[in-house]
């Protein structure tokens, strides 16, 4: 399976850019990286500015429109797959373990699965069927931005907690970096 890391994000809210945040010795990118390399056989990260992330030693590809949104991370990757589906991930969730996504792909179903935590959709960890391709199209050439609203208008599976805790019981593979709380809590994870 091919797996695309998104790493558009302004990362306003942490206050520095914080995917290239050095947690221990790897950047915050590089943990999403090596879960992602130990059950996809193509990594490829799908930026806004490329050369920030070249020496990551894999593809880096540029979003196909300028646009800050996640869902644009999503079409770029569509766009790029060869492949019927791909895995999406937040460059943003160092703490995500291999165990983790293999279970999204053993609960695959059409056209897309993701997470639900406390009744709060992850569609930035998911897998998306490359057949999406041109509704996301449709959908951004309406102005449309939000990945939520989109999921909305499909079928979609959903893994919920409990099947997720059997595999991560903290249910701490989801934790975005967004704040620097976000990163005391990593922190103590990682440490």
């Amino acid at each position: 399976m091919e797996c695309y890391i998104l790493a558009g994000g302004r990362s306003r809210r942490f206050g520095g850019d914080k995917l290239l945040y050095r947690i221990n010795s790897l950047r915050t990118i590089e943990y999403v990286v090596r879960a992602a390399q130990e059950v996809c056989d193509s990594v490829c990260v799908v930026a806004k500015e490329r050369e920030k992330f070249a020496d990551l030693g894999i593809p880096v590809e540029e979003d196909l429109l300028p646009d800050q949104a996640p869902i644009v991370g999503v079409y770029t990757a569509l766009k790029l797959c060869q492949r019927d589906r791909l895995l999406i991930l937040s460059g943003d969730i160092p703490l995500i373990k291999p165990e983790v996504l293999r279970l999204l792909m053993e609960e695959f179903r059409e056209p897309v699965t993701v997470f639900s935590t406390q009744g709060k959709l992850h569609p930035l960890v998911g897998i998306y069927s490359k057949a999406l391709y041109s509704l996301v199209e449709e959908f951004l050439k309406l102005g449309r931005r939000s990945l939520t609203d989109l999921l909305r208008n499909l079928e979609f599976k959903v893994v919920g907690e409990d099947r997720l805790r059997q595999v991560d019981p903290r249910l701490e593979s989801l934790t975005n970096m967004n704040t620097r709380e976000d990163l005391s809590l990593i922190l103590e994870r990682l440490g």
